[in-house]
């Protein structure tokens, strides 16, 4: 199923998220020269995630409030597979002063929130434009070149990076690129399924994409692990 009149889906909604995505890209630059470490990476994850909930609710906007719903219940499911990569594959690295939720710092579901809800805003956006299938292979495209930006910055920033493994473009595992490639693919037909159906199904659509993303880290490390 496809909405074309998507409710949420306006002018200053779509600059307020991209204006935030380019903020975000932006302090990860600047965090990746300056090098101070993670707490820099905790300030702009609380800050962009604190702002969301914001503008969902003040502005009763009900798109940035299904996709906030969604990211963080991915998020938090996404410890587990954060586990997987740190203690089971021996691959990702995070810094051992952070406050930590089991393997991965405290901020790193809400991070994961931020950049889903990001992402899901683009694939609503080319949905619009093309169709659902078009959008999610443009957006797995989209998202398997963002995120290795995203990693070499956070390298440099001090805030996690990869042990020296497996096969690497740059400070990113090609599996890792995969696998984002791959969770980006499922994020247009997830938000159109929640769009299209009651707000209560979006807290399970978050437990779908948050297993969906484990998934995708077991197929694209058995690809090019």
């Amino acid at each position: 199923m496809e909405n074309n009149n998507v409710p949420g889906l306006d002018a200053k909604t779509t600059k307020t998220i991209l204006i935030t995505s380019g903020i975000l890209v932006a302090w990860s630059a600047f965090s990746s020269f300056l090098a101070i470490g993670p707490i820099t990476a905790s300030i702009i994850t609380y800050s962009l995630y604190a702002f969301y909930w914001f503008y969902a609710v003040h502005y009763k906007n009900p798109l940035i409030l299904r996709l906030v719903i969604i990211g963080t219940i991915a998020g938090i499911l996404e410890l587990y597979t954060d586990h997987y990569l740190v203690d089971t594959i021996n691959s990702l690295v995070y810094p051992k002063s952070e406050w930590m939720i089991w393997s991965s710092p405290a901020y790193m579901p809400f991070a994961w929130s931020n950049v889903i809800l990001q992402l899901s805003f683009v694939g609503v956006l080319l949905t619009k434009k093309f169709n659902i299938w078009k959008a999610s292979i443009i957006l797995c495209l989209l998202g398997g070149m963002y995120i290795p930006l995203y990693e070499h910055l956070a390298r440099n920033a001090g805030w996690w990076w990869y042990n020296d493994n497996t096969p690497m473009i740059f400070n990113a595992p090609i599996y890792v690129i995969v696998c984002e490639g791959l969770i980006s693919l499922s994020l247009p037909v997830i938000v159109d399924f929640s769009e299209n159906n009651k707000l209560g199904k979006t807290f399970v659509l978050g437990v779908v994409e948050g297993v969906w993303i484990y998934v995708a880290a077991l197929l694209s490390f058995a690809i090019a692990g």
